[in-house]
């Protein structure tokens, strides 16, 4: 990967966490409690009202993703 663009996407992770603060805290403590077998479920509402939504069951492998991802600094 490119150090230069690393260095970008963490300023705008930073950023991000900055205009959306809770979501960070959520992540955090949503992280601590989902483990193999938990299911995650996604949503999205357009302006217009319009929503879908999506979820599935964590199976070892993405744990071990999200554990990964959850090492991450979010500040």
């Amino acid at each position: 990967m490119n150090p230069m663009a690393l260095l970008k996407i963490k300023e705008m992770l930073g950023d991000f966490n900055s205009r959306h603060p809770k979501l960070g805290m959520f992540v955090r403590d949503a992280g601590q409690r989902v483990d193999t077998g938990s299911v995650l479920e996604l949503s999205v509402t357009s302006p217009d009202g319009e929503k879908i939504r999506t979820n599935f069951r964590v199976l070892p492998e993405d744990k071990e993703l999200l554990d990964a991802l959850g090492s991450l600094s979010w500040r």
